[in-house]
């Protein structure tokens, strides 16, 4: 069969061309650059030239109508963005892309026609288990809404009685991926920071199996099939355990209230409506996370007649290859390391001394995050959901986790009000020194006054300070001219926005040094 496919560039599109060839059929797919997905068929070792690349946008009515012609059934794999991605126009891309490539292939006669939905679009269920019968979500991201106004529009489709079919995959891992992922992300952040353990888990399945299945369905679909595939359901501590044994390093853990990241995802939502900006995490990803329940494979397993890979497999497949890719630090992939020998517990603990090279999270994330805190607009939100959403996490890790740690260094600091005599705290990014000191910096978002921390602490020097997870009693110093001058350079190092904030603040930004009593 010539099989029409979307989504051919990434994760789950590449590895059902592949799936595809291995079956016999023809790929035909629908790419906007040929070449880069030529070079990503090529890293799992398929011949591009087994491909008929037809060059086009989803949304180009007269591309797909030219690329689906002479086809014999379609898979729509591609989808705009993520659970985790930004906000934009994605009822555009979803919405039309679906309209375009389903309704073309189907009035063209194509069959079957197999789209590609997800889990999501019944979180939160309706009860114990995961079944197409179950009602459809009520996202709160453009994302969440395109997927299930794209589901609303496949369904009326069936409905008329057209051969389409639909999969519901669940947190898709495996190697080879052109874009990262949302789980295998989660993954890497969790391994290399700290395992966040909300309620809920996570439903895992294998990018090589989701493709066979979607290899498969394009012979065994008649049409009307609402198929889950979630793959495997691990609750967050079974898959924190799961990792612990393959890498054979002990993962770090932080028990997470539901409430407290539903409320993180809000808020972060509330902050990309102001300014848009990347961060992996929403409201609907929150969601996901605490209230997931497994799915019910069975039908499309027997139909499909599949035998999913071992969720051990999976996993160990996925952190082998986020390590050889740069994106799992080897200290915490441990046995699944390249040419790596397995690290002891104790040696898998970071020191005092250690200088970590920066985190997945902090390449990709950190230049965004710099600038979003320097722009004049984040002055005004910051200050309302960074400080409260710290001390929060604060509070319920025991210490070990504040917001801004996965990006900079950073201390919870109480000081004594300077008026009222009360204990005030506020999370604030800091320099590490290597006599065991703390240098913070009074930049108050880049705002105009100084931050009341500093007046407290010039008032009363005497302080605390917790830093992941310990206590220690400090007593603050306001560095001279000379002093700021030489600390400044590193300080700039941890935090390059600090600039921006004397830029705009038009004042001299209080530094002090915190040493230990």
């Amino acid at each position: 069969m010539r099989v029409f496919l979307t989504g051919a560039s990434g994760f789950v599109g590449s590895h059902t061309v592949a799936a595809l060839l291995a079956a016999g059929h023809v790929p035909r797919a629908l790419v906007r650059d040929p070449d880069r997905a030529a070079r990503t068929l090529a890293t799992l070792g398929v011949d591009p030239a087994r491909v008929e690349f037809a060059k086009g946008d989803m949304l180009d009515t007269e591309a797909v109508a030219r690329a689906l012609d002479g086809c014999d059934a379609a898979i729509h794999a591609a989808a705009a963005i993520g659970i985790t991605g930004p906000s934009g126009d994605l009822v555009s891309a979803n919405v039309t892309g679906t309209r375009n490539i389903v309704g073309g292939a189907v009035e063209r006669g194509l069959a079957p026609v197999v789209h590609v939905s997800s889990v999501a679009v019944f979180v939160p269920p309706d009860g114990p288990v995961i079944t197409p019968a179950g009602p459809l979500a009520s996202p709160h991201t453009d994302y969440g809404r395109s997927k299930v106004a794209a589901e609303r529009y496949v369904r009326e489709v069936q409905a008329g009685g057209a051969p389409v079919a639909i999969v519901y995959p669940g947190g898709v891992c495996g190697p080879h991926q052109p874009n990262l992922d949302a789980l295998p992300e989660g993954l890497a952040g969790a391994l290399n920071l700290a395992w966040p353990l909300p309620p809920g888990g996570v439903s895992v399945i294998d990018v090589r199996d989701l493709a066979e299945a979607l290899a498969r369905a394009v012979t065994t679909a008649r049409g009307g099939e609402r198929w889950p595939l979630g793959g495997t359901y691990l609750t967050w501590p079974e898959i924190a355990d799961l990792c612990d044994t393959l890498t054979g390093v002990p993962c770090r853990r932080m028990r997470v209230p539901g409430a407290v990241m539903i409320g993180l995802g809000r808020a972060l939502d509330a902050a990309k409506r102001v300014r848009s900006f990347d961060y992996p995490l929403t409201r609907d990803a929150a969601q996901m996370m605490v209230s997931l329940v497994p799915s019910d494979d069975a039908p499309a397993l027997a139909a499909l007649d599949l035998r999913p890979r071992p969720v051990e497999t999976t996993v160990a497949d996925t952190l082998r290859w986020l390590a050889a890719s740069g994106h799992l630090k080897t200290r915490r992939a441990g046995r699944l390391a390249p040419d790596a020998p397995r690290p002891t517990a104790e040696e898998s603990r970071p020191t005092a001394e250690e200088k970590p090279m920066p985190t997945f999270i902090q390449r990709t994330l950190g230049p965004v995050f710099r600038y979003v805190s320097g722009a004049p607009w984040f002055a005004k939100v910051g200050p309302k959901i960074v400080p409260p959403l710290d001390r929060a996490l604060h509070r319920v890790s025991g210490g070990r986790i504040l917001l801004g740690q996965a990006l900079v260094p950073s201390l919870l600091l109480t000081t004594t009000g300077a008026k009222s005599g009360l204990p005030r705290r506020v999370p604030l990014a800091c320099r590490p020194e290597e006599d065991g000191t703390w240098l913070v910096v009074g930049s108050n978002f880049g705002r105009e006054k100084h931050p009341a921390w500093t007046a407290n602490l010039m008032k009363n020097p005497e302080a605390e300070v917790s830093f992941r997870g310990s206590t220690t009693k400090v007593t603050a110093h306001l560095l001279t001219d000379a002093e700021r001058a030489d600390a400044w350079p590193r300080l700039i190092q941890v935090w390059p926005v600090y600039d921006r904030y004397v830029e705009r603040a038009q004042r001299e930004l209080r530094v002090f040094r915190l040493t230990p009593r």
